[in-house]
Protein backbone atom coordinates (compact mmCIF):
# COMPACT_ATOMS: atom_id res chain seq x y z
CA UNK A 1 0.00 0.00 0.00
CA UNK A 2 1.27 3.26 -1.04
CA UNK A 3 0.57 7.02 -0.26
CA UNK A 4 -0.27 7.30 -3.89
CA UNK A 5 -2.76 4.69 -4.02
CA UNK A 6 -6.37 6.11 -4.90
CA UNK A 7 -8.73 5.06 -2.59
CA UNK A 8 -12.38 5.13 -1.37
CA UNK A 9 -13.65 2.38 0.98
CA UNK A 10 -16.79 1.81 2.59
CA UNK A 11 -18.66 -0.98 4.57
CA UNK A 12 -19.24 -3.70 1.68
CA UNK A 13 -18.27 -7.16 1.61
CA UNK A 14 -16.92 -6.36 -1.52
CA UNK A 15 -14.49 -3.72 -3.92
CA UNK A 16 -13.10 -3.01 -6.96
CA UNK A 17 -9.20 -3.68 -7.17
CA UNK A 18 -7.10 -1.81 -10.33
CA UNK A 19 -3.54 -0.79 -10.45
CA UNK A 20 -1.26 2.13 -12.76
CA UNK A 21 1.90 3.09 -13.36
CA UNK A 22 2.46 6.69 -13.11
CA UNK A 23 1.82 7.07 -17.22
CA UNK A 24 -1.43 5.91 -16.15
CA UNK A 25 -2.46 8.08 -13.31
CA UNK A 26 -4.66 10.31 -14.98
CA UNK A 27 -6.79 7.13 -16.48
CA UNK A 28 -6.49 5.63 -12.63
CA UNK A 29 -8.09 8.76 -11.69
CA UNK A 30 -11.00 9.26 -14.15
CA UNK A 31 -11.99 4.99 -13.62
CA UNK A 32 -12.58 6.40 -9.38
CA UNK A 33 -14.08 9.19 -10.59
CA UNK A 34 -16.60 7.11 -12.44
CA UNK A 35 -16.58 4.33 -9.30
CA UNK A 36 -17.22 6.85 -6.63
CA UNK A 37 -20.17 8.28 -8.75
CA UNK A 38 -22.13 5.16 -8.94
CA UNK A 39 -21.41 4.13 -5.13
CA UNK A 40 -18.56 1.66 -5.84
CA UNK A 41 -15.99 1.05 -3.25
CA UNK A 42 -11.96 0.92 -4.85
CA UNK A 43 -8.81 0.53 -4.25
CA UNK A 44 -6.26 1.78 -7.11
CA UNK A 45 -2.90 0.13 -6.31
CA UNK A 46 0.07 2.74 -7.44
CA UNK A 47 3.20 0.68 -8.56
CA UNK A 48 6.36 1.90 -10.58
CA UNK A 49 6.75 1.02 -14.17
CA UNK A 50 8.41 -2.17 -15.33
CA UNK A 51 11.82 -1.62 -17.26
CA UNK A 52 10.69 -4.51 -19.34
CA UNK A 53 8.02 -6.89 -19.73
CA UNK A 54 4.23 -6.51 -20.15
CA UNK A 55 2.75 -4.96 -17.12
CA UNK A 56 0.00 -6.41 -16.55
CA UNK A 57 1.34 -9.53 -15.75
CA UNK A 58 1.34 -7.86 -11.85
CA UNK A 59 -2.29 -8.44 -11.67
CA UNK A 60 -2.83 -11.49 -9.89
CA UNK A 61 0.32 -10.20 -7.22
CA UNK A 62 -2.27 -7.09 -7.28
CA UNK A 63 -5.05 -9.13 -6.20
CA UNK A 64 -3.01 -11.36 -3.53
CA UNK A 65 -1.99 -7.95 -2.18
CA UNK A 66 -5.69 -6.44 -2.58
CA UNK A 67 -6.99 -9.84 -0.56
CA UNK A 68 -4.17 -9.63 2.14
CA UNK A 69 -5.61 -5.83 2.77
CA UNK A 70 -9.12 -6.84 2.71
CA UNK A 71 -9.26 -10.37 4.06
CA UNK A 72 -12.98 -11.46 3.58
CA UNK A 73 -14.15 -9.43 0.72
CA UNK A 74 -14.88 -10.42 -2.92
CA UNK A 75 -12.51 -8.42 -5.30
CA UNK A 76 -13.47 -7.41 -8.56
CA UNK A 77 -10.09 -7.01 -10.74
CA UNK A 78 -10.40 -4.61 -13.22
CA UNK A 79 -8.56 -2.48 -15.56
CA UNK A 80 -8.10 1.27 -15.39
CA UNK A 81 -9.13 1.93 -18.90
CA UNK A 82 -12.27 0.52 -18.08
CA UNK A 83 -15.65 2.89 -18.05
CA UNK A 84 -18.51 2.63 -15.48
CA UNK A 85 -22.02 3.67 -16.66
CA UNK A 86 -24.21 2.25 -13.79
CA UNK A 87 -24.25 0.29 -10.65
CA UNK A 88 -22.22 -2.28 -10.72
CA UNK A 89 -22.84 -4.15 -7.49
CA UNK A 90 -24.16 -7.05 -9.25
CA UNK A 91 -20.71 -7.78 -10.80
CA UNK A 92 -19.81 -9.24 -7.30
CA UNK A 93 -22.39 -11.48 -7.38
CA UNK A 94 -20.99 -14.95 -9.09
CA UNK A 95 -21.16 -18.47 -7.71
CA UNK A 96 -17.63 -20.45 -7.13
CA UNK A 97 -14.53 -18.94 -6.01
CA UNK A 98 -13.64 -16.41 -9.56
CA UNK A 99 -16.08 -14.74 -11.91
CA UNK A 100 -14.16 -14.88 -15.50
CA UNK A 101 -14.92 -14.01 -19.46
CA UNK A 102 -14.33 -16.67 -21.71
CA UNK A 103 -14.25 -15.69 -25.45
CA UNK A 104 -13.71 -18.40 -28.09
CA UNK A 105 -14.06 -18.92 -31.79
CA UNK A 106 -13.53 -20.36 -34.59
CA UNK A 107 -9.94 -20.67 -36.96
CA UNK A 108 -10.01 -22.38 -40.29
CA UNK A 109 -6.65 -24.37 -40.46
CA UNK A 110 -5.57 -25.41 -44.35
CA UNK A 111 -7.27 -25.13 -47.18
CA UNK A 112 -9.82 -28.25 -46.24
CA UNK A 113 -13.34 -27.06 -44.88
CA UNK A 114 -13.47 -29.51 -42.65
CA UNK A 115 -10.03 -28.48 -41.22
CA UNK A 116 -10.70 -25.99 -37.84
CA UNK A 117 -9.82 -25.11 -34.60
CA UNK A 118 -11.28 -23.70 -31.75
CA UNK A 119 -9.44 -20.39 -30.47
CA UNK A 120 -9.99 -19.50 -26.86
CA UNK A 121 -8.98 -16.72 -24.57
CA UNK A 122 -9.88 -15.22 -20.98
CA UNK A 123 -10.34 -11.57 -20.37
CA UNK A 124 -8.44 -10.11 -17.95
CA UNK A 125 -10.28 -6.63 -18.13
CA UNK A 126 -12.70 -7.66 -15.19
CA UNK A 127 -12.21 -10.81 -13.07
CA UNK A 128 -14.12 -11.67 -9.62
CA UNK A 129 -12.28 -13.55 -6.93
CA UNK A 130 -14.18 -14.43 -3.64
CA UNK A 131 -12.44 -14.58 -0.90
CA UNK A 132 -11.87 -18.44 -1.28
CA UNK A 133 -9.06 -20.68 -0.71
CA UNK A 134 -10.12 -21.86 -4.35
CA UNK A 135 -9.55 -18.10 -5.86
CA UNK A 136 -6.17 -17.55 -3.84
CA UNK A 137 -4.73 -20.53 -5.53
CA UNK A 138 -6.01 -19.67 -9.07
CA UNK A 139 -4.27 -16.14 -8.47
CA UNK A 140 -0.46 -18.37 -7.11
CA UNK A 141 -1.42 -20.31 -10.32
CA UNK A 142 -1.64 -17.64 -12.84
CA UNK A 143 1.33 -16.14 -11.36
CA UNK A 144 3.54 -19.01 -11.69
CA UNK A 145 2.50 -19.32 -15.28
CA UNK A 146 3.05 -15.95 -16.14
CA UNK A 147 6.71 -16.46 -14.56
CA UNK A 148 7.21 -19.50 -16.73
CA UNK A 149 5.77 -18.28 -20.13
CA UNK A 150 7.59 -17.10 -22.58
CA UNK A 151 5.00 -14.35 -23.94
CA UNK A 152 4.84 -13.06 -20.24
CA UNK A 153 1.61 -12.15 -21.23
CA UNK A 154 -1.13 -12.14 -18.57
CA UNK A 155 -4.17 -13.52 -21.13
CA UNK A 156 -2.46 -16.04 -22.67
CA UNK A 157 -1.09 -17.68 -18.80
CA UNK A 158 -4.75 -17.06 -17.88
CA UNK A 159 -6.19 -19.43 -20.43
CA UNK A 160 -3.48 -22.05 -19.36
CA UNK A 161 -4.45 -21.70 -15.71
CA UNK A 162 -8.15 -21.95 -16.07
CA UNK A 163 -7.67 -24.60 -18.39
CA UNK A 164 -4.85 -26.25 -15.47
CA UNK A 165 -7.06 -25.48 -12.23
CA UNK A 166 -10.14 -28.58 -12.19
CA UNK A 167 -10.71 -27.94 -7.99
CA UNK A 168 -11.75 -24.01 -8.71
CA UNK A 169 -14.52 -23.20 -9.14
CA UNK A 170 -15.32 -20.72 -12.25
CA UNK A 171 -18.65 -18.82 -12.52
CA UNK A 172 -19.20 -16.50 -16.04
CA UNK A 173 -19.06 -12.94 -15.46
CA UNK A 174 -22.64 -11.14 -17.26
CA UNK A 175 -21.58 -9.68 -20.21
CA UNK A 176 -22.81 -6.01 -19.54
CA UNK A 177 -20.44 -6.56 -16.84
CA UNK A 178 -17.48 -8.47 -18.67
CA UNK A 179 -15.29 -5.08 -20.16
CA UNK A 180 -16.07 -5.58 -23.57
CA UNK A 181 -15.16 -3.05 -26.22
CA UNK A 182 -17.91 0.23 -25.31
CA UNK A 183 -19.16 0.09 -29.12
CA UNK A 184 -19.32 -3.95 -29.37
CA UNK A 185 -21.60 -3.29 -26.33
CA UNK A 186 -23.76 -0.61 -26.42
CA UNK A 187 -25.91 -1.44 -23.11
CA UNK A 188 -23.09 -2.50 -21.26
CA UNK A 189 -22.20 -1.30 -17.53
CA UNK A 190 -18.59 -1.99 -17.34
CA UNK A 191 -16.99 -1.37 -20.90
CA UNK A 192 -13.02 -0.58 -22.07
CA UNK A 193 -11.70 2.06 -24.23
CA UNK A 194 -8.37 0.11 -24.95
CA UNK A 195 -6.58 3.06 -23.81
CA UNK A 196 -3.05 1.64 -23.98
CA UNK A 197 -3.34 0.86 -27.64
CA UNK A 198 -3.63 4.55 -28.40
CA UNK A 199 -1.21 5.40 -25.93
CA UNK A 200 1.20 2.61 -27.24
Amino acid sequence: MSDDDIVSTRDAPWLVVGWFTPDYRELAESLAFQLKAHGAPYHLFAKPKLESGWNTSRKPIVVLEAMNTYPGKTIILMDVDCRIRGDISLAANVEGDVGITVLARNMRRGRKKLQHWVAMECSSRVVVFKPTEGAHTFLERWSAQITRSSFNHDEHSMVWTYLSSPGVRFDYIKPQYSGREFDKMPGGVIVHDSAHNAQR
